[in-house]
């Protein structure tokens, strides 16, 4: 299922499916309307229906192939047009993590600034813990970022000068395993843009307390989850990045992941996200409800490129695309 989050004029925000081709939504379901006995938000189905099992999973599977039969011959109550409807974020993630999963992203990184990818990369899965209330949705203006700094005894406000996207995957957790603590399962799948001001980001990651300033201002998740079965593996969907409507990346998630002239052979290329599970569940509760990103998807950002990097201004429209999932699309605002 494709699972999103979605409003009407001035009703609350509704579960929803959506139907048709994962590129040309034809008709959104809204899930409780359809079956009064399932929930109207996803952390509520989540928590019921996290495995892909048990009766709310069923009783929701049955709905959406009613449904698909119902609007082939009209147009129920439950059913709404895309183009009619506000997507929002489509989910309020009850922990946001991010994670650096992938060395190539790691590897530009480090090697704009002279550097090579730490030996602590191999042995430990890294993440930071980000800002799930400051959480934008399909659509939704990106604020122009300004931050303080103190000198001279007074407080400065800057205009940030390296606003960047980020392409991740966006894992949605489910429960564990068994009620005893373990790793968990995987949801399903979003698309998630880590935006970032660079500027700030470095400043505060030399006093050695992680990137979290300059990180966890904003963060957008869409357009929808594609649960587990329905995406599959992450294998070799395309993935893009446009600002407006010009290409800054496009290629195959496993060539981008894989295929780096940084990476030698035989040295570790990506963590899963079993990995990174297993990683957490050692040392910690895992909840049902969290969102992982993957960390930047190599290529998916501006950082990677050093001095030639295109930073973001006001005004820009950024699309994310990866096949399968959809594309999330967030303009920045204009400054006043």
């Amino acid at each position: 299922m494709r699972l999103l989050t979605f409003s009407r004029g001035r009703e609350a925000e509704r579960l929803g499916a959506a139907l048709g081709a994962w590129d040309a939504w034809e008709t959104i379901v809204d899930l409780h309307a359809l079956d009064r006995r399932l929930p109207s938000d996803m952390l509520t189905f989540l928590d019921s229906a996290g495995t892909l099992s048990g009766g709310a999973w069923r009783r929701a599977t049955a709905a959406v192939r009613r449904a698909e039969r119902a609007v082939a011959r009209s147009r129920p109550a439950y059913a709404h047009d895309p183009a009619r409807v506000r997507l929002h974020a489509p989910l309020r993630p009850r922990l946001l993590r991010d994670f650096i999963a992938f060395r190539g992203h790691i590897a530009r990184t480090r090697a704009a600034r002279g550097d090579r990818v730490p030996p602590e990369w191999d042995r430990v899965p890294a993440y930071y813990n980000g800002n799930a209330l400051n959480l934008l949705g399909p659509g939704e203006p990106v604020p122009f970022p300004t931050f303080a700094t103190f000198e001279g005894g007074t407080w400065n406000q800057t205009a940030s000068q390296k606003l960047d996207y980020e392409l991740e995957i966006g894992y949605v957790v489910g429960p564990t395993a068994s009620p005893a603590r373990g790793p968990p399962s995987l949801f399903g799948v979003t698309v998630f843009n880590d935006f970032s001001m660079r500027d700030l980001q470095s400043l505060a990651g030399r006093v050695g307390m992680g990137p979290a300033a300059g990180k966890d201002w904003a963060n957008a998740l869409g357009p929808c989850v594609v649960t587990r079965d329905e995406f599959g593996a992450l294998r070799d969907q395309r993935v893009a990045v446009r600002v407006n409507g010009v290409q800054r990346l496009a290629g195959r998630f496993r060539t981008l992941v894989t295929r780096n002239p940084l990476i030698e052979a035989g040295q570790r290329t990506a963590w899963s996200f079993e990995e990174l599970g297993t990683f957490l569940a050692a040392s910690q509760a895992v909840h049902a409800g969290e969102v992982w990103g993957s960390g930047t998807i190599p290529g998916g950002c501006e950082f990677e490129k050093g001095d030639a990097a295109a930073y973001l201004v006001p005004g820009d429209v950024v699309e994310l695309e990866v096949e399968g999932i959809g594309i999330l699309t967030n303009p920045i605002a204009r400054t006043s």
